[in-house]
């Protein structure tokens, strides 16, 4: 498949494996106790996603997350699930992600703002989709986590759905 220059691509797509994933899902009336474990992993490198009642996704750049919460969170307030091998993060960026990314997966792209979070899929294939800040250019931006044996599948979909508009892969 012919490839566009990044500066002329429509779309720009990456791939990376999260140094931790991790979901956290509390119990009903635990919530609040949760939300301290999980607001205490904030930092540097670190993003917390909220995904539901009760429930986060967390990534970060540096392994051992897991772990770390596990020791913090006790069993009767929560449960916590490493997904850290379960999850591959495409990033999709440029000045048609929007119209890519809609032309598959059916969510309200321009109403995003930066750091807004959606469970959502495509053809099946479950998303978490968070809206990044633009980049320098002012093109958007946003992280795909989908699930390690979908990836393969996604990213073809991804680059048959950018070639009208111009794909680059950095």
């Amino acid at each position: 498949m012919p490839r566009a220059a990044a500066g002329e691509a429509g779309i720009t797509l990456s791939e990376r494996q999260p140094g931790s994933f991790v979901q956290v899902q509390s119990w009903p009336d635990t919530v609040a106790k949760a939300s301290k474990v999980v607001d205490k992993q904030a930092g540097e490198g670190v993003t917390i996603m909220p995904v539901g009642p009760g429930r986060w996704q967390i990534e970060s750049d540096a392994a051992g997350l897991e772990e770390t919460i596990r020791k913090a969170m006790k069993p009767d307030v929560g449960a916590v699930t490493g997904l850290t091998h379960a999850r591959i993060i495409i990033t999709a960026s440029g000045p048609k992600v929007d119209w890519v990314l809609a032309s598959g997966i059916a969510l309200d792209f321009a109403s995003m703002d930066v750091g807004d979070v959606a469970l959502t899929a495509h053809h099946g294939i479950p998303i978490t989709l968070r809206r990044l800040p633009d980049l320098p250019n002012g093109d958007r931006a946003y992280d795909l986590a989908v699930f390690s044996s979908y990836a393969r599948d996604f990213w073809g979909w991804l680059e048959r759905a950018g070639e009208e508009v111009g794909l680059a892969v950095a």
